[in-house]
């Protein structure tokens, strides 16, 4: 078994193995698995402090910056949803469905409060429990992450 140098890795996997695209269809792959991560952590750290797993958490974040990155998320997984080439029946339609559905509740939380904040609408989403936000923010790492790694 031959070892190869970490460069060599990340060509192949990223840009095919003679270089020419990407073989795991096109730049929204590795976006969706890396923002699944972030909604992953961004979720779970404050769910598994609620719970007592874990003694820390993400703190010191603005709001303006979890709803910028719920927007970004949101287009994501609409874009997920539907450039996807998932089956019509089944689980992969079940899954094609929640990330519609999800993606559409994520950016109704993102955009309304952004929107209010700059002045452009007179009226704002009532206060949401944490708990709600950061089990929406795991579902939709999880949903990107799933959607990221379709066709591997």
């Amino acid at each position: 078994m031959r070892l190869r140098g970490v460069k060599a890795l990340f060509t192949e996997v990223f840009f095919g193995k003679k270089g020419q695209g990407m073989m795991m269809g096109g730049p929204r792959k590795p976006i969706s698995l890396i923002l699944g991560l972030v909604f992953l952590v961004f979720g779970g750290l404050p769910l598994l402090k609620n719970f007592g797993v874990v003694d820390f958490t993400i703190s010191g974040i603005p709001q303006v910056v979890l709803h910028i990155l719920a927007v970004i998320g949101a287009v994501i997984l609409l874009w997920d949803a539907i450039s996807e080439n998932m089956a019509m029946m089944g689980f992969a339609q079940m899954a094609r469905m929640a990330t519609f559905v999800v993606a559409l509740v994520l950016l109704a939380i993102g955009l309304i409060p952004l929107l209010y904040s700059m002045g452009t609408i007179g009226f704002t989403l009532p206060a949401l429990a944490a708990v709600i936000v950061n089990v929406l923010y795991v579902v939709t790492g999880a949903l990107l992450l799933y959607g990221g790694t379709q066709g591997f």
